[in-house]
């Protein structure tokens, strides 16, 4: 369920400088500092992999496993186990504040342990590739938590989409209240509704170890103040039902319980546990309660500094264009369709019956054009991916030549493969591998590939596909997975 209020054209007279300041802030410190986190994180878990670390330290999590009774069938021996396994129960044991901090204090692995010494290197050196991570050096981890964290993990993000947005959540609220209540008590807001949710984070969850990122705990205290500095004033509201979306005019006072609610639900139903619903909660309450005390101490608010929102023109567009469709009218339409897509960019309707309509005259240009456009459209997101491949075969069929990015390419060969059309993935990427065998990305559609036929029970394709990763691609991550999965069966 989402709720969001929405607001008309901002008056620049009052430009949202703070707002604009803080989004600059977090974008800058994800680019800067984080924008290479992730290869950071896997340098340091193919190291934990590849440096012997696992075969000391997983048998004996294991065993610790046991003698506290949390074992379970997956905690297999380690000789059993082949790459991604290891790397489950690594994950798990990095998560287990209780055996880190037993091992650390050397109950685990003592100086009289054999491997003592070796065991102290390598878990120093891992531990250095990993702090190389942004994320984790700065992120906020209750069972270590250092007081810079509680504010810097506010302005950290575990990756361009949840920046994203994060940013977008935070223009639309921060504009209303910095425009509404003045920079002063938006920033205050801001900023000590972001402790407040790591407060609350760090009571529930202490002995946490995964870095908790993300300025959704200041933005949902700018959301919790928002009801509260805008009262009964009825505001326009977006909401969607996940089948259905509409707007209305509600008091925005209505929406604290309401969006309190819905994370209380996500909390205790959702299975997205990455996503820090009590921190959530924390700044909602807090932003709330600064809110109104900021009301107490005289603050005014301007509640009618926000014009309405402007006429929709792209529903009329479309439906003009439909009648001229239904008239044969194309020209007419094609051209409806473009103004559509100006307004609105990623308008699936008005893609699909573009791409139909360059479909009469498949040997154009636009064609192509209309075609990769709705492919990049449709590949975004994995409900889409059906359509993706249905909307590409009809291409393949019509088109003399293809005209498609090789990266086009291999996104359509993963769409492909998760709705279960194996085989025209494999003809996609095998001609890549004879045309273009440096694509970047390359490797990783292999491995899904050849995971694919295994699934599908097709050994020998499986065993082919490896062999023809290990062969072409030495020195990549898969390759690597591979030769370390090889060696453990």
């Amino acid at each position: 369920m989402l709720i969001i209020p929405v607001s008309g054209k901002i008056g620049w007279k009052n430009p949202p400088i703070a707002t604009l300041a803080i989004v600059v802030i977090n974008c800058l410190v994800f680019f800067l500092f984080q924008i290479r986190d992730d290869e950071s994180r896997m340098a340091a878990e193919q190291f934990y992999l590849n440096s012997g670390l696992a075969e000391i330290e997983i048998p004996l999590f294991i065993s610790y496993l046991e003698a506290t009774g949390r074992a379970t069938g997956e905690h297999q021996d380690i000789d059993e186990m082949d790459a991604d396994a290891i790397m489950t129960i690594h994950f798990e044991m990095e998560t287990d504040a209780d055996f880190l901090r037993e091992l650390r204090e050397g109950n685990i692995i003592s100086p009289l342990y054999a491997d003592y010494v070796q065991w102290e290197a390598l878990r120093f050196t891992y531990e250095q590739y990993r702090d190389q991570s942004t994320a984790f050096s700065h992120g906020l981890r209750p069972a270590y938590a250092q007081a810079s964290t509680f504010f810097t993990y506010m302005f950290l993000h575990g990756g361009v989409g949840h920046l994203v947005g994060n940013m977008v959540f935070l223009w639309i609220l921060g504009c209303m209240l910095e425009i509404g209540s003045g920079r002063i008590l938006f920033l205050v807001i801001y900023i000590a509704s972001g402790l407040i949710a790591a407060g609350l984070y760090s009571v529930v969850y202490p002995s946490s170890t995964t870095p908790l990122v993300g300025a959704s705990g200041a933005i949902a205290g700018l959301m919790g103040a928002y009801t509260v500095l805008y009262g009964k004033k009825k505001v326009n509201v977006f909401y969607s039902l996940g089948f259905y979306f509409n707007t209305a005019k509600l008091p925005a006072i209505a929406l604290l319980p309401v969006w309190l609610a819905n994370e209380c639900y996500q909390l205790f139903f959702s299975d997205a546990t990455h996503v820090a619903y009590v921190a959530h909660i924390g700044g909602l309450a807090g932003g709330a309660l600064l809110a109104f005390a900021g009301e107490r101490l005289g603050i005014i608010v301007d509640r009618d500094s926000f014009q309405e929102a402007p006429e929709d023109k792209t529903n009329p567009l479309m439906h003009q264009a439909l009648e001229h469709m239904a008239n044969l009218e194309m020209d007419q339409a094609q051209t409806l369709f473009e103004q559509v897509l100006e307004l609105s960019p990623d308008n699936h309707d008005a893609h699909n019956h573009l791409f139909n309509i360059h479909k009469l005259k498949p040997q154009s240009m636009a064609f192509h054009e209309t075609a990769q456009q709705r492919l990049r459209l449709l590949l975004r997101n994995a409900a889409d991916h059906p359509a993706a491949v249905t909307c590409y075969e009809s291409y393949a069929r019509l088109a003399r030549r293809q005209i498609l990015p090789i990266p086009l390419y291999l996104q359509i060969a993963g769409a492909m493969v998760t709705t279960g059309k194996i085989a025209g993935a494999e003809k996609i990427i095998l001609a890549i591998v004879k045309k273009k065998p440096d694509t970047p990305g390359l490797p990783s559609s292999l491995i899904k590939l050849s995971q694919a036929f295994r699934q599908n029970g097709q050994e020998d394709r499986w065993e082919r596909y490896r062999h023809l990763i290990r062969k072409r691609y030495p020195d990549s991550v898969e390759a690597a997975i591979i030769l370390k999965s090889d060696r453990s069966r």
